[in-house]
């Protein structure tokens, strides 16, 4: 096509992110991939008002997704307390003490980020140790977002106390004398999230904050784990507005079916917005020793996790997902959890509805070869995570060196025939895809055998996450009609060393043909 309002050449083009084939140039038009070839072919069909780009050598992929990010969280954790660093529970105390961005005497102290494997008690803290630091209500989140610590005042606001029940799916951990000692796990968290005031107008500062850093990074497409009607709202709103530059996927949870199943696919797309996937959470992370095992974790042989959702209300959700035409993104870390999953997804929708509606598996962390051939014949999507293999370096002592085989098994999956999708879980991970990119490549501390080829990587960030959230039609390869969403990086992922991979540098995001970063 001529008449091309933006021209990139003298690059190492890449329209499919999994293919060596390049070119040194393309075109294109409102937003819209329209010729790619060598310079003197699209140069040729320049217009005096089209915008030039002298790539000077530097490669251009499709711009990356991120299959699996709590885009909200990430935002508020920009706003809140980052306790990612924290090496003790005495310095965690300091941090709260300390924290006071508004100067409210009212307002909650929320943070996220603590992480007892790196603190110097290797424990929990709890109330009693949150109570020495402030008297507002706190609220800590582990860094996997299935733990939680809360102190006096945030249990009290809660209404948690020594006669509240466990929540099904969760546990109110209390001390020897039944009195709950602040720590929550699971569905439990939810207890006090309920109580926490939430504004309309620090959701959408903290989703338009979190996007444009993540656009830095050269994510063009996010599939945003949604957790509540007003951060639903909100991303909508901001899309409609403009305020946003990417492409949003929603992911709801299964409370939120009722009163947007109703509506017809169409309907929940607006744009480069879509509402697609509804988000169950079948257990819980290794890291905080809930995900759900067939056998005892080795470090704690009293336990296997725990399924937080029963295999009723999981039929049942399956069948209201299967009448709504929702695509189901189950989260399942531990292989008890898979196969839970594999089985209902099976029972429900059989083959041809599974490939349908293409359902995922988020996580899938420990998959056994059994439910590897059941995902492969429902062609059951794999969401899976690779910076994880990076930071879980306690890994063999939960599982023990017999069940290390087993975990983040990417090239077995992919061997299967399973697709692979790949995301971050910001802000449990780094969003920076280059640092997954790296962790599925060089495979850092775990067997290389499970090792993913650069191609293999670049696709889970690219065709197949879009294929994960039904728009392979206009993004994921740079194919003529496609959106114009593109990375200039400063070297070229196929002439990098593993260990350089993580070094790669996003210099120029582009989406629907625009810089925007």
């Amino acid at each position: 096509m001529s008449n091309p309002d933006l021209i990139l050449h003298t690059g190492k083009i890449y329209p499919d992110a999994g293919s060596r084939r390049r070119f040194e140039a393309l075109a294109v038009r409102k937003g819209r991939v329209t010729d790619i070839g060598t310079n003197k072919r699209i140069i040729a069909t320049k217009s005096k008002t089209a915008k030039i780009i002298n790539l000077h050598g530097r490669t251009v992929l499709p711009g990356f997704h991120d299959s699996h990010i709590h885009l909200l969280n990430y935002g508020m954790l920009l706003l809140t307390l980052d306790l990612s660093r924290a090496r003790s529970i005495e310095e965690i105390k300091k941090r709260v003490k300390g924290w006071n961005p508004t100067g409210s005497h009212d307002t909650w102290l929320l943070g996220r980020g603590w992480d007892d494997e790196r603190l110097r008690e290797h424990r929990y803290p709890t109330r009693d140790d949150l109570d020495l630091a402030t008297s507002k209500p706190v609220f800590l989140k582990r860094i996997c977002g299935h733990v939680a610590i809360a102190n006096s005042a945030a249990l009290s606001l809660a209404g948690i106390d020594n006669r509240t029940v466990d929540p099904p799916g969760g546990r109110i951990v209390r001390d020897s004398s039944g009195k709950p000692n602040g720590v929550l796990k699971e569905t439990a968290i939810e207890l006090v999230e309920k109580v926490i005031p939430e504004s309309m107008e620090k959701t959408k500062f903290a989703l338009v904050h979190a996007s444009w850093k993540l656009a830095k990074v050269g994510l063009t497409s996010l599939h945003c784990i949604i957790s509540s009607l007003t951060e639903l709202n909100a991303l909508r709103d901001l899309k409609r507005e403009r305020q946003l530059p990417q492409s949003i996927y929603a992911i709801i949870p299964s409370k939120l079916v009722d009163r947007i199943g109703f509506l017809g696919p169409r309907v929940r797309s607006i744009g480069r917005f879509r509402i697609g996937g509804v988000k169950l959470y079948l257990d819980g992370s290794l890291g905080a020793g809930t995900a759900a095992l067939n056998q005892p974790y080795d470090d704690d042989p009293s336990s296997s996790g725990m399924v937080t959702i029963s295999s009723r209300e999981l039929r049942r959700v399956a069948l209201k997902a299967r009448d709504s035409k929702f695509q189901l993104c189950i989260h399942a870390i531990g292989d008890k959890a898979v196969d839970l999953a594999v089985e209902v997804l099976g029972e429900v929708f059989g083959t041809k509805g599974c490939r349908q509606l293409r359902h995922r598996i988020e996580h899938a962390s420990i998959v056994n070869e059994k439910s590897m051939k059941e995902m492969r014949r429902l062609g059951i999507i794999a969401s899976v995570q690779p910076r994880f293999i990076y930071s879980d370096k306690w890994a063999e002592d939960r599982l023990g060196q017999r069940r290390m085989p087993q975990l983040y098994p990417f090239a077995s999956m992919t061997k299967a025939g399973i697709r692979l999708t790949a995301g971050s879980d910001c802000p449990v991970e780094d969003p920076d895809p280059f640092e997954g990119i790296w962790s599925a490549v060089a495979r850092p501390g775990l067997d290389d055998r499970e090792r993913l080829t650069v191609s293999e990587a670049l696709i889970a960030y690219t065709k197949s996450a879009a294929y994960a959230s039904f728009s392979e039609d206009f993004t994921g390869t740079l194919a003529p009609g496609n959106a114009a969403d593109m990375i200039v990086l400063d070297k070229d992922p196929y002439e990098s060393s593993r260990e350089s991979l993580r070094e790669i540098r996003v210099v120029r995001t582009m989406i629907d043909g625009k810089v925007v970063s």
